[in-house]
């Protein structure tokens, strides 16, 4: 399979190369590829996994024009450019308005492909026609089913996948939670930094680790005006999962968004480690409430403060909850079995490249 791939040149189009679950998997695509191919060009407005693929010998093409919808003029002459620039065989996109510009360049040899992360069901939906569209999960594949006009042989369906570490974390003496990815309202950081602040109120035996870019300056502000610093940490982003999740015993996300299935969740429970969340988007592909993870009721803060209580006074009880979440991450959701398939994707694909 390998050698059928090894004269294609692969070109992934994302939005930044930064924190995010699509982030992380185009960095583990553009790694497994790069030695298989003929060569892996990754072109996104920057961020902290640029230096990561250049430790891989991976070519980063920094965008100027961010694929937003008032962007697309500029950002169709800025791809034209690139593409020209190079042979590719393959362009994988993994933000719809790349997709949609992509099929105003005349094609002669490359392949459209698009990874839906997220669930959407919007106008845009409806104007994507890549030749294969892949959904990174069971929810998202039944979105584009029912938002697209691409017929159902044209979607697939590849997890996510992620590393399996051979250890999980060990616990310490007292309960940290976690929270990872964008510092803004909809991801539910100021609910949960209210929730912490009534724990806090009630001496809980807690830390709560807060890691991720936005919002920082509003929430050291939020921190320091209610003398939340021995209870909670505001740590830099970092591309270091081993970093990351050191020391962590709960994840939580009170995410608003109807977003995808973040590749955290997977990361978390690869480790060990308690996912609390909400069920927005596709977490119910991966959490089942009392089973693999837990779901919250609520995340308005006083009735987040209750459940986060709950779980850390009674978080010896979740040993069985953590053991079957690591298991569901090795049977569905390894890096090898999304390396895999995504391999065996691009190989199928090839001959339509040449007729």
């Amino acid at each position: 399979m390998t050698s059928k791939l090894k004269n294609i040149k692969i070109l992934y189009l994302v939005k930044t190369m930064d924190v995010g679950g699509a982030e992380r998997f185009t960095l583990s695509l553009a790694k497994y590829f790069a030695s298989r191919t003929g060569g892996v060009t990754v072109a996104s407005t920057g961020g902290i996994f640029v230096n990561e693929l250049q430790k891989y010998g991976i070519k980063h093409i920094r965008l100027k024009n961010p694929p937003r919808i008032f962007n697309i003029i500029p950002l169709f002459f800025e791809l034209l450019r690139i593409i020209r620039k190079d042979n590719y065989t393959i362009i994988h996109c993994q933000h719809r308005i790349f997709t949609f510009v992509l099929q105003f360049i005349r094609r002669e040899n490359f392949i459209p492909i698009y990874t839906a992360n997220n669930v959407f069901n919007d106008f845009l939906q409806r104007l994507i026609f890549p030749d294969f569209a892949v959904a990174a999960s069971r929810s998202i594949k039944l979105n584009l089913y029912h938002t697209t006009y691409l017929h159902e042989s044209r979607i697939k369906q590849i997890n996510y996948g992620v590393e399996i570490p051979n250890n999980i974390n060990p616990h310490n003496s007292n309960i940290t939670i976690g929270f990872l990815g964008r510092l803004i309202k909809e991801k539910g950081i100021y609910n949960l930094l209210e929730a912490a602040k009534f724990l806090a109120a009630e001496n809980a035996d807690f830390r709560l680790i807060i890691r991720g870019k936005g919002e920082t300056e509003k929430i050291i502000k939020y921190i320091n005006l209610y003398n939340l610093n021995n209870f909670v940490t505001l740590a830099k982003a970092s591309y270091d999962e081993e970093e990351i999740y050191k020391g962590i015993d709960i994840l939580i996300l009170p995410t608003k968004l109807n977003e995808g299935l973040p590749i955290s969740i997977l990361e978390a429970a690869a480790r060990g480690i308690l996912v609390v969340s909400t069920k927005a988007g596709g977490i119910e592909d991966f959490i089942e409430h009392g089973k693999t993870g837990v779901i919250l009721e609520s995340t308005e803060p006083i009735k987040l403060a209750a459940e986060l209580k709950e779980i850390i006074c009674s978080y010896s009880s979740y040993a069985d909850v953590l053991e079957n979440a690591r298991i569901k991450v090795i049977n569905d959701f390894s890096i090898d079995q999304m390396t895999a398939k995504y391999e065996k994707l691009y190989s199928m694909i090839l001959p339509a490249a040449s007729s």
